[in-house]
């Protein structure tokens, strides 16, 4: 990997997946149905394609870390990765990150993050989750995020 600047920041949030929305929870804008969608969307891929149990990657998601297993650190991974923030490597696309959380967050504040977040874990996967805890607890989360539950769970994953 790339220095510890480079491995960056959110989702937690899959919270940079919330910037690559353009939202600014600080602000107060919502997200759109179709950027909501697209989030609920890549969250029901990568349920399928880690087998992480619904449940614990809403749990992961809105920013319940007890869920600490591999195939969290992996779901939290494969979410970054579809919002194009963090590539197969485990390597944050810094670029990307800027363009994207600056639509709707003070650039001095994604700089603050990137920097504060920059953590290498032992894999991708943990370094993708341990990224996206340490920004779920220093920025503010949209609160359409939390009806998340609906778009990843049993029902929706036979979509």
């Amino acid at each position: 990997m790339k220095c510890n600047e480079t491995i960056v920041t959110f989702a937690v949030l899959a919270v940079m997946m919330f910037g690559a929305c353009g939202v600014s929870a600080a602000k107060g804008a919502r997200m759109e149905a179709d950027q909501v969608r697209r989030i609920h969307q890549n969250a029901r891929e990568c349920v399928k394609e880690t087998g992480i149990l619904p449940k614990n990657a809403f749990r992961v998601l809105s920013g319940d870390f007890t869920v600490d297993t591999m195939k969290a650190k992996c779901f939290v991974k494969c979410f970054l990765d579809k919002a194009g923030f963090i590539d197969d490597d485990g390597v944050i696309q810094q670029d990307v990150i800027r363009e994207k959380l600056t639509v709707g967050i003070e650039a001095g504040k994604v700089n603050e993050l990137i920097k504060k977040c920059a953590v290498e874990g032992t894999d991708a996967c943990d370094t993708a989750y341990q990224m996206y805890k340490c920004f779920f607890s220093n920025h503010k989360v949209p609160k359409e995020l939390f009806q998340m539950r609906k778009g990843i769970g049993r029902r929706n994953l036979q979509q």
